[in-house]
């Protein structure tokens, strides 16, 4: 079982509500966090994607909204987690930039 996370953009003030969320990635037990590449368009690695996520309102799939530090906190708590080998189960849609896992396929 995991936990995904998205980006709401222009949400609104008020009651929150989107017209866009993007995918940021997943959070799941046994596993290092698998970042959401979403094709690269929005940032090319996490440095990038921490820096673009700054005025961004993060949540988590039950509407839970998480505040940037949270989220970092999150990302980088899991990167010492020791893996199996569950890449097989990806394929080759799986890329390690700069240590951390990003996968540019949709998933859930």
């Amino acid at each position: 079982m995991g936990t995904n996370f998205y980006v709401r953009l222009d949400a609104c003030k008020y009651c929150g509500r989107a017209e866009e969320k993007i995918h940021l990635g997943k959070s799941a037990v046994g596993w290092k966090f698998l970042l959401q590449a979403n094709g690269y368009q929005f940032y090319k690695d996490w440095e990038e994607m921490k820096n673009w996520l700054k005025d961004k309102r993060i949540f988590d799939e039950y509407g839970k909204g998480k505040t940037l530090k949270e989220f970092i906190d999150w990302v980088d708590s899991k990167e010492s987690v020791i893996e199996k080998n569950l890449d097989d189960y990806y394929d080759d849609s799986i890329s390690y930039i700069n240590g951390y896992k990003f996968y540019d396929t949709n998933f859930s």
